[in-house]
């Protein structure tokens, strides 16, 4: 996902109620520390977390990150603070926070907003050890089936016919990706499969999404329409794709600081695109093969595109494409070096971003 969209809070809400709140004046110190609530993302409530300090210059400096998203230190653009309201933008994620310190000054009761979403949050001034010991809301909508080393999966039981096959295929493919990728993971990662397109959609907080959207992934969480009802345009064969394709963004978020952020889409989808097997023969022969220059979208498209958008315009296919051939020319640790550091195409790679396209549009060209 683009940079913009990658702290993914889908929202809804009215403006909050200012009547416990009391007009006064704040001053710098006022909002310094760390600061806590939980934001609404269709049925989950995960932490979003603000850290507040003073540089030298007595300035306010600071950043916002979720944990159960994978998300640590996105500095925030911008602080103001105007009498008794105190404003926290995120321009990486076209989203801010406006609130009112409460008397006590212990609760800033507000509005998150991104885009033209919007929810009331209360932010709550928590220690560092309050905020070690404070776990994430968690709210399955299915019960929990069965457990193993690594997953714990939640279905309802019309679906456990697919469970052996879910399971066989994420053990096999968490042990080669953690591999890959040199990482491990702290704790279990819970699967929950929806019984349909529309309850997943309802889930994910996008009710009109395209039926192509049957999956989305967190740092320790995997979200998947059953492979039993796929819909349309999916088969049962291609969610359980699906679900490896998602473990791979689980994998990336975890072992990123930053989760997703500052990632490159092309890189985050077309690595989980390329190594779920989702770029087949078929496919490449039917979009990449032949492919005339002026039809092949840019890297910064790629990058910049919304997720309907990106998927109309075969963003995962040619994303795939660039992550197919840096693999066959670089290998697969030049990749995972590209993944924890995305600008650092020069050190790995001994070319430009430029050049590097450039080779790859004509290695497309010899499909």
């Amino acid at each position: 996902m683009k940079i913009k969209k990658v702290i993914m809070f889908i929202l809804t809400g009215l403006l909050i109620s200012q009547g416990n709140i009391f007009a006064q004046t704040i001053n710098s110190d006022d909002i310094v520390g760390i600061w806590m609530g939980n934001v609404k993302m269709g049925d989950d409530y995960p932490r979003l977390v603000f850290e507040i300090s003073l540089d030298n210059d007595r300035k306010l400096n600071g950043t916002v990150g979720s944990p159960e998203k994978g998300i640590k230190g996105i500095p925030l653009s911008a602080i103001k603070v105007k009498k008794d309201s105190v404003t926290f933008e995120i321009a990486a994620a076209m989203a801010e926070f406006n609130g009112t310190l409460t008397s006590d000054k212990k609760n800033i009761e507000g509005v998150w907003k991104e885009g033209e979403s919007k929810q009331n949050l209360v932010l709550k001034s928590i220690s560092l050890e309050d905020l070690k010991k404070s776990n994430p809301i968690k709210n399955f909508a299915y019960k929990l089936q069965y457990s193993n080393e690594f997953f714990d999966f939640y279905l309802e039981d019309k679906d456990i016919e697919a469970l052996n096959d879910l399971e066989k295929t994420l053990n096999k493919h968490f042990l080669e990706l953690t591999d890959i990728m040199q990482t491990s993971f702290a704790d279990k990662i819970a699967v929950i499969i929806y019984p349909d397109i529309k309850e997943f959609h309802k889930a994910i907080n996008i009710e009109n999404a395209p039926d192509w959207v049957v999956g989305a992934a967190g740092k320790n969480e995997l979200k998947m329409v059953s492979p039993l009802n796929p819909g349309n345009v999916h088969s049962y064969e291609s969610l359980i794709k699906s679900i490896v394709h998602e473990l791979c963004h689980s994998v990336v978020i975890n072992m990123r600081e930053q989760g997703q952020v500052g990632l490159p889409k092309w890189l985050d989808e077309g690595f989980a695109f390329y190594y779920a097997k989702q770029l087949t023969e078929e496919i490449k022969k039917d979009i990449l093969s032949g492919a005339k220059q002026s039809e092949i979208p840019s890297w910064e498209f790629l990058n910049n595109a919304g997720t309907v958008e990106f998927g109309d315009n075969s963003g995962y296919v040619f994303s795939a494409s660039i992550v197919e051939f840096l693999i066959n020319n670089y290998g697969y640790e030049n990749i995972r070096k590209l993944i924890l550091q995305p600008n650092g195409f020069q050190n790995i790679f001994g070319l430009s971003e430029v050049d590097l396209e450039n080779n790859w549009r004509n290695y497309l060209s010899k499909l």
